[in-house]
């Protein structure tokens, strides 16, 4: 059963579509001329940005989008989130990178799974987001924040060959004393990427829950554990260094400094997945075909 904002938004599409691609890929820019032809023979407008090497000139897009393609791999569909799910543009990935996790499907048959959106063969999946700050200690400067992940918010040790001293508390009440290399914020979208190689469980992504992984924590108890998603996450560093850095889905790194707290809860928004209908959309049939699951050797 589709949900009402989902019939809201297929009844109220307004035939502008948004298409962002991975520049650093120079055959996305041969699809992206071939989806323009396609879609402007159809009587639909088209905006164009960028992702990759070059500049994200899309960041402050304050045109109205009926939803985006997203070019590229997993990578690219993680960028995009960032910025255009806090806007409430649902994003339609398609695969022309690697493992293709979140993505549609890749090659010749980009048109027709174009061509089945706009016949309304999809469904909208609403992916959980995490919303993080960093307080600072100095009282002269500003949090930073919000800042949104759909994969997972990272404390690393960065560069330095240092573990990392700090304190898990969960609603400011302490759970967890860690010295590790990092510790894992995860979303059940981000439970098959960074957090599955440090020893998470694989979520459902229809679970409300948070999963924090620790990172080679020195420690013979220090377990990946879920708590719900309603939850306020706090990391205080008991012996912080100057390398200490934190991650956005791997891809932004910020500067955490002495004395800095982090705060994570989930962000108020989603990001707004089109699935086309059918199985190859389905969680389990991707996570056994990519990832090989649970499919015994013959």
């Amino acid at each position: 059963m589709q949900s009402s904002a989902e019939a809201a938004f297929k009844k109220e599409m307004k035939q502008k579509i948004g298409i962002i691609y991975n520049a650093s890929r120079q055959e996305n820019l041969e699809i992206v001329e071939k989806l323009e032809k396609f879609l402007h023979e159809k009587g639909i407008s088209t905006w164009r940005g960028r992702t990759g090497n070059e500049k994200r000139d899309w960041e402050f897009l304050s045109e109205p989008l009926d939803f985006s393609i997203v070019l590229g791999g997993d990578g690219t569909l993680l960028g995009t989130s960032r910025i255009l799910a806090p806007k409430g543009i649902p994003m339609f990935g398609i695969n022309t990178g690697h493992l293709g996790f979140l993505s549609e499907g890749r090659g010749g048959n980009i048109l027709e799974l174009v061509e089945k959106v706009l016949k309304k063969e999809y469904r909208i999946e609403d992916r959980a987001m995490l919303c993080g700050y960093i307080l600072s200690s100095d009282h002269l400067q500003n949090e930073q924040g919000p800042l949104f992940a759909l994969n997972d918010i990272i404390v690393s040790r960065g560069t330095s060959h240092r573990m990392i001293h700090m304190t898990l508390n969960v609603d400011e009440k302490p759970v967890a004393d860690y010295i590790a290399d990092g510790l894992i914020i995860s979303t059940p979208t981000g439970s098959t990427a960074y957090a599955l190689s440090a020893g998470g469980a694989v979520m459902d992504p229809e679970i409300r829950g948070v999963e924090i992984v620790p990172i080679c924590a020195h420690s013979l108890t220090s377990r990946p554990h879920i708590v719900a998603d309603s939850r306020i996450i706090t990391i205080t560093f008991n012996r912080p260094h100057d390398g200490t850095i934190l991650q956005l889905d791997g891809q932004e790194n910020l500067s955490v400094q002495k004395g800095d707290k982090i705060r994570i809860s989930r962000a108020a928004h989603t990001a707004k997945l089109i699935r086309l209908l059918g199985d190859e959309s389905d969680f389990y049939w991707t996570v056994r075909q990519k990832f090989h699951w649970g499919i015994l050797a013959k």
